[in-house]
């Protein structure tokens, strides 16, 4: 028999004599195959054929109990495996549970899911679970029942928080265990406490703090401000972990004395008033202040043994602080409710110390510690009168006594003094004191002037007028100010000298001479003038507007033979008067020259001070000789002349200069007037060439014309050389050819196109300059792409190789002479016209994609247009000098130097375009392939005598052009090609004419 599941194959289940048996033990609903197989003693026989049938399916089997995939506190997550169905597939499963007691099972789930999460369970307890499987034959069998336990969870929050007892500064609370442990016992409470008065939240902040954690129902918060309100919250703990926090309660300890007053220190103060501030305690205790005490004590010691004048020794880097003498009682000042107390009636400058206490309903606080203060320094009292200790005809000594310092030591005085105005008709006393001013009033209006500040208790007070009469007063300084004035003294000064003359004037009387005059001092002070003395100097500019002052200041003095002339920083002053006469001259003085003078008074006492300096100058005379010409930039019809000005200008100002001008080589040197202006220097024209002058100068003032100068002699320079004639085309123009394969080129050699130039010398006459050279120029004429072409040349040779021309442009060429001894260039000669070959098709698209190899410019192609850079030299092969003789080169006695310019059109930019069309030419000969030389060309240029090579080279050059060298293959193709082509229509046109003449003779014959 066979299973029909294919587990086992084919398994006997009989062998007997019997036809028929009874297979048990089947699994039900499952498909057997039996066959039977006969024996006999010979052997075993063939099976028959298999006979299958099914057997009855009927309800599964019971399932295994379900087990636990997952848990938490209140869910638990179920699966099991599929029981066997015994024929007949399992539609369903029921799962049942109870709560772990004895009471009946409720349905849980139903469905065809092997797992099942069953939710809303309490935390840590114990569920039965049993699981049955249903097909469409019945309901199996219960499977064994599973007990099953969900997690546990944090307890729930503690019940019956309350205060038990609350005092001053501790408070025990107490609660009961939660009612839901959360299937796990409490192990432990957590008591926090959160501050909520202002005076708890400074100390403890307005955080949660944590205060006990145990497994007490109780516990004592300790270290509490008394009079403040507090929170407190409680949790479990189980070995899950803490629970939620049971709702806060409300804790207020009981009140008690307020604490020390804060920042008592003294705000202000005046003389005789302290000003003591105080902030309240931080905290009052829980009862309010009603009242703040006060007590006060001087900070100095009086018993002799309080060290530092009772200020006790404080920490590093601390003030001391004061404490009480043991011999002074502190006396209470102040007590009231408000913040803060103003002491009067005080001593000014005194130090004292002050302590302050709280008073509440609970009692009183503590003191504060010692705070100090000090009453502010009064201004000192008036010093009394000062008396005179010394009399000088500018000082006087005064001396007084040291006043009251009141409370600050004395830092100085100052003592002020003013000029007594004079009383009319009286007379001033002896010199020295004159007792103090009776009235005080008119004192003080008198203009007082600071005449003293120091330390001293007297002072030399210097600067006064001689004999003069000065009230003085003194006053003392402290910290705190000025004291008062003292009484105005009066006091007279001593005799002196006279002051300085009067008036002083100084008027030139001629050219030699200057007369003096002055009137008598303002005051002698008490001595009649003597005698005055006058002093004369030269002036610190002796000529006025000269620059020669100090060589004429040196001299003048001698002439008049009274040792003047100095400098202005120092002047040498000479005696020129002494006696009582108010009026002098001084006489033999030096013509337009600047003096100084100065006069004094004396009497009994000695001699005053000298007058200021008055000017005074001598009338001008004219000015001395200028200079001797001196002539430049000359030029064939001028040049300029200029002169040194004159030494001596005598007082005045150079208004002009006279210039003149006398021809050389004449019968008579006739001078004439070319030129009268303020300048020392001018430029003549429209004189004649070559030509010889004599020239001197002369100064003008105010006084007149001075004498002239010494003469000097000019020649003018030759016109400039005629400009070049017979300017023409010597030989080209022609392409530069490129360098062969065994040479390289020079870095500088040109590119492009050139031509060779000729022109005939100007003939040099009597008044054009013979040319030392030639500037030879091309400009492309308008359309044409090119840059301008400059040649110089140095020597009188008449042609010239013009090179770095653009192929295929037009020029316009123009030559000019270049004079000796820059005598200039000459006028441009006749225009040449030369248009250059353009480059070959080949080589101008083979030019947009080479690159120069030894200049500093690049070529490339952009937009199918050939562009470059200037100012590099492109590489090119060197030119081969033509056989047949072509342009002369410039040869080793004359220098040439050539530069090339792109002129670039602001219009149209086509000076660019031009210069891109030379740099991609010379760089399409510098790119290319050097290229191995035909047989031609090694027979021209090699094997055949030179007259034979001339004549090929001349018949080659009318075949192929002048660069038959480069064209010659190209040009033979294309007459190859021609030939191709003209050979077959000549055969067609022979043909047709044939046929024409041949076809119509016939036809008429036949006619």
């Amino acid at each position: 028999m066979e299973d029909q599941r294919g587990q086992m194959g084919f398994v006997e289940v009989y062998r007997g004599p019997e036809r028929s048996f009874k297979v048990a033990k089947l699994q039900p609903g499952v498909r057997y195959t039996s066959r039977v197989q006969a024996i006999n003693p010979l052997g075993e026989g063939p099976f028959s054929l298999c006979s299958a049938y099914t057997t009855q399916a009927t309800v599964p089997a019971a399932p295994e109990p379900p087990v636990v995939q997952t848990a938490s506190s209140s869910t638990i997550t179920l699966a099991w495996a599929p029981p066997a169905d015994n024929g007949s597939p399992i539609t369903a499963y029921c799962l049942e549970r109870d709560d772990g007691g004895v009471g009946d099972f409720t349905l849980e789930y139903a469905g065809p899911n092997t797992s099942c999460t069953v939710k809303g369970l309490k935390p840590g307890q114990a569920y039965r679970f049993r699981l049955r499987a249903d097909n469409d034959e019945g309901k199996s069998m219960w499977s064994s029942t599973a007990s099953l336990s969900t997690g546990a969870a944090p307890p729930d929050s503690p019940v019956a928080l309350q205060v038990v007892t609350a005092g001053r500064t501790s408070a025990t609370m107490a609660w009961r265990t939660p009612d839901d442990d959360g299937g796990s016992k409490v192990v432990a409470f957590g008591v926090e406490l959160q501050a909520k008065s202002k005076a708890a939240t400074a100390c403890m902040g307005s955080d949660w703090l944590k205060i006990f954690e145990g497994e007490a129902h109780a516990c004592t918060i300790n270290s509490l401000r008394p009079g403040c309100a507090y929170r407190v919250r409680v949790r479990a703990r189980n070995v899950v972990g803490w629970g939620q926090w049971a709702l806060p309660v409300d804790l207020t300890t009981a009140s008690d004395a307020p604490e020390v007053p804060q920042s008592l220190q003294p705000a202000s103060c005046t003389p005789t008033t302290i000003v003591i501030t105080w902030a309240p305690p931080r905290h009052d205790g829980g009862s309010k202040v009603h009242t703040y005490r006060m007590e006060m004590a001087s900070a100095d010691c009086v018993c002799g043994r309080c060290p530092h004048n009772a200020a006790a020794p404080a920490a590093p880097g601390q003030a001391p602080r004061p404490t009480l003498c043991p011999g002074h009682t502190p006396l209470a000042v102040y007590a009231a409710e408000a913040v803060g107390a103003e002491l009067r009636h005080l001593q000014p400058g005194c130090r004292y110390i002050f302590r302050v206490q709280a008073v509440n309903q609970q009692g009183s606080s503590s003191w504060t510690d010692w705070v100090a203060g000090a009453t502010c320094a009064d201004v000192p009292t008036a010093p009394g009168p000062p008396l005179v200790a010394g009399v000088a005809p500018t000082a006087l000594m005064l001396s007084w006594q040291v006043p009251l310092a009141q409370g600050a030591p004395v830092m100085h005085y100052s003592v002020e003094a003013a000029a007594l105005p004079p009383v009319p008709g009286a007379m001033l006393g002896a010199p020295g004191g004159a007792g103090v001013l009776p009235d005080a009033r008119a004192a003080a209006a008198l203009a007082w002037k600071l005449a003293y500040r120091g330390p001293h208790p007297g002072c030399e007070v210097r600067g006064l007028e001689p004999y003069s009469a000065y009230a003085f007063r003194v006053c003392a300084h402290n910290d705190m100010g000025a004291g008062g004035w003292s009484p105005a003294v009066a006091a007279i000064t001593g005799h002196a000298a006279p002051t300085a003359p009067q008036a002083l004037s100084a008027q030139a009387a001629s050219s030699s001479k200057i007369v003096l005059c002055w009137a008598p001092p303002e005051r002698d002070f008490g001595a009649p003038v003597v005698a005055y003395t006058v002093e004369m100097a030269a002036a610190a500019a002796s000529f006025r507007g000269s620059a020669s002052t100090g060589r004429e200041a040196a001299g003048a003095g001698g002439g008049a033979g009274k040792g003047g002339g100095g400098s202005a920083a120092a002047p040498s002053w000479s005696h020129v008067f002494t006696g009582p006469a108010c009026a002098c001259s001084a006489e033999g003085l030096a013509p337009g020259r600047s003096y100084q003078f100065r006069v004094r008074a004396a009497n009994l006492c000695g001699a005053g001070p000298f007058t200021a300096p008055v000017a005074a100058a001598t009338q001008p005379a004219p000015p001395s000789a200028p200079g001797k010409p001196v002539v430049s930039n000359r030029t064939s019809s001028g040049f300029k002349v200029r002169w040194d000005e004159p030494e001596h200008t005598y007082g005045s100002h150079v208004a002009a200069y006279v210039l003149q001008a006398a021809q050389a080589g004449g019968a008579g040197e006739e001078w004439v007037e070319v030129y009268r202006g303020p300048e020392a220097g001018v430029r003549l024209s429209g004189l004649a060439p070559a030509c010889k002058y004599l020239l001197r100068a002369a100064a003008v003032n105010s006084a007149g014309q001075g004498a002239w100068g010494e003469s000097e002699a000019a020649i003018t320079h030759l016109l400039p050389p005629l400009p070049p004639c017979e300017v023409a085309v010597a030989e080209g123009p022609a392409l530069a050819e490129p360098a062969s394969e065994a040479t390289q080129p020079p870095q500088d050699a040109p590119s492009g196109a050139w031509v060779a130039l000729s022109w005939q010398e100007p003939e040099a006459d009597a008044t054009h300059a013979p040319a030392m050279g030639f500037e030879v120029v091309a400009t492309p004429k308008p359309g044409s792409d090119g840059g301008v072409v400059k040649l110089n040349i140095t020597g009188r040779r008449g042609e010239a190789r013009l090179e770095g021309l653009a192929p295929g442009c037009s020029y316009s060429v123009r030559v000019r002479s270049v004079g000796v001894d820059g005598t200039g260039h000459s006028g441009w000669s006749e225009e040449e016209t030369v248009e250059t070959p353009a480059l070959p098709e080949s080589e101008e698209a083979a030019g947009g994609t080479g690159a120069a190899a030894g200049g500093s410019g690049a070529v490339q192609r952009k937009g199918g247009k050939k562009g470059g850079k200037k100012g590099g030299a492109t590489a090119g092969g060197a030119e081969r000098a033509p056989a047949n003789g072509g342009a002369p080169s410039v040869s080793s006695d004359d220098a040439v130097s050539v530069s090339r310019e792109v002129a670039v059109s602001s219009g149209r930019g086509k000076g660019g375009k031009a210069a891109a069309r030379v740099a991609a030419a010379a760089t399409t000969v510098a790119a290319k392939k050097v290229r191995a030389r035909g047989f031609v060309e090694k027979l021209v240029d090699e094997r055949l005598p030179r007259g034979l090579a001339s004549v090929l080279e001349t018949v080659l050059v009318a075949l192929f052009t002048a660069e038959w060298r480069r064209c010659m293959g190209r040009h033979l193709a294309w007459y190859g090609k021609i030939f191709i082509v003209l050979v077959p229509l000549f055969v067609l046109a022979v043909f047709a004419i044939n046929y024409y003449m041949f076809g119509t003779a016939a036809g008429r014959s036949q006619l």
